[in-house]
C-alpha cells in the first residue's frame, strides 16, 4: 500500500489518516546491536553451524582450548544473543510440502494489522513473514503439498481475512540457491561448483 495514496473516505481539511502499517512496530521483531567477537568465537560458531551437535570437548580440540573455556564462550555467544537456538533443519519436501508458493499483500487503509497478523501466524503453512518496502505491505512465504492445498489455502484461510485489500500468488518451481547458513560469511568455505566443461 503506498502511503501518498489519497484515503477517499478522508474529509477535505482534515489531518491524514495514518497507515495501517503505523502499528506494524509492535509486531516486527527489534533489531539488535552487533555483538563483538573474536576469530575463537568466530571458529566456535562456524563449526556449531555445521554441526549443532558436536561435544564441547571436540570444539576445544579443534581451537585449541580446554572444554570448561569453551564452554564459557559459548554461554557467554548465548547471553550476548548471538546464538539464539540450536535446531533440527527438515527437508520439506520428505516431509510432504514439496511447494513453496510467495503471497504478497497489500492491507486496506482501516486494516486491523494486528488482527491480520494473528490470523497469518495461526496457520501452520506460514514458513515466514515479513514488512516490505514498496507496493506492497507484507511478504508471506509458505510450505504446501500440492494445487488442491494452496487453492484450500487462499479459498478458505487467507482470502477470507478481514483488511487484506490484494494479494498476489507466485509459486516457486523450483530453488537454485537453498538457505545459506551463516557460515559463508562466518568466513567458512564455499562450497565447490562443479567444473565448466571445457569447449
Amino acid at each position: 500500500m503506498s502511503n501518498s495514496e489519497p484515503d477517499a473516505t478522508q474529509r477535505p481539511g482534515s489531518s491524514p489518516r495514518p497507515s495501517p502499517m503505523a502499528s506494524m512496530t509492535f509486531e516486527v521483531l527489534p533489531t539488535v546491536d552487533v555483538v563483538g567477537f573474536d576469530d575463537v568465537d568466530r571458529q566456535l560458531l562456524r563449526l556449531l553451524v555445521a554441526d549443532p551437535r558436536v561435544s564441547q570437548r571436540q570444539l576445544a580440540r579443534e581451537v585449541g582450548m580446554s572444554p570448561p573455556a569453551v564452554g564459557e564462550r559459548i554461554a557467554r555467544l548465548e547471553r550476548q544473543g548471538l546464538i539464539t537456538g540450536y535446531t533440527t533443519v527438515v527437508d520439506w519436501a520428505a516431509l510432504g510440502y514439496p511447494g513453496i508458493v510467495y503471497i504478497p499483500m497489500t492491507l486496506a487503509t482501516d486494516a486491523d494489522v494486528q488482527g491480520i497478523v494473528s490470523a497469518l501466524r495461526d496457520l501452520p503453512e506460514l514458513s515466514d513473514l515479513t514488512v516490505v518496502t514498496g507496493s506492497y505491505d507484507l511478504m508471506a512465504r509458505f510450505r504446501i503439498r500440492d494445487h488442491a492445498h494452496l487453492q484450500r489455502l487462499l479459498l478458505d484461510r487467507i482470502w477470507p481475512i478481514r483488511g487484506l485489500q490484494r494479494i498476489e500468488t507466485f509459486l516457486g518451481i523450483g530453488e537454485i540457491v537453498r538457505t545459506r547458513t551463516p557460515a559463508t560469511l562466518l568466513g567458512g568455505a564455499e562450497p565447490e561448483l562443479p567444473a565448466l566443461p571445457e569447449d
